[in-house]
């Protein structure tokens, strides 16, 4: 089984949590590192949260095929 790190990042705001609309996954850091600061400075987020997740990359490859 293949897996495949990924970096999910979200914005949320102070009192009413995260949104999901803003839920972007990437494959390198230094490019959801910088969604990061966009989601705080440009977008108006409270915060910012990134996370590293795993992905299973034979069941999307199966899909594919």
């Amino acid at each position: 089984m293949q897996i495949t790190k990924v970096y999910a990042v979200i914005g949320g705001w102070d009192y009413e949590g995260e949104d999901f609309k803003s839920l972007r996954l990437f494959d390198c850091f230094s490019t959801a590192d910088a969604y990061v600061k966009q989601l705080a400075d440009v977008e108006g987020y409270d915060y910012a949260l990134l996370d590293t997740r795993e992905v299973c990359m034979e069941s999307a490859l199966a899909c594919a095929a």
